[in-house]
């Protein structure tokens, strides 16, 4: 499962945003996350992926940014 398939599932099923809203190009803000949210879904794919989000990478500012950095990390963790 790709990073961005992982953080669509877990926004619908743990955070009940609607699957219609979700989109590379949506903000965290127009998905209804505040920041602790966004933390927390940090978290959750930093689990599943076996990475670690380093704090100063750890802004972005579309579902798709966050998706690529994990994509990123988890293509590094392979080398």
């Amino acid at each position: 499962m790709s990073a961005y398939e992982f953080l669509k599932q877990l926004l619908t099923e743990k955070y009940e945003v609607d699957p219609d809203a979700i989109s590379p190009d949506a903000s965290l803000g127009e998905l209804g996350l505040d920041s602790l949210t966004v933390v927390e879904v940090l978290f959750d794919l930093e689990d599943e992926f076996d990475i670690e989000v380093p704090e100063e990478r750890a802004e972005f500012e579309t579902l798709g940014e966050a998706a690529a950095l994990a994509d990123e990390l988890i293509a590094s963790k392979g080398e």
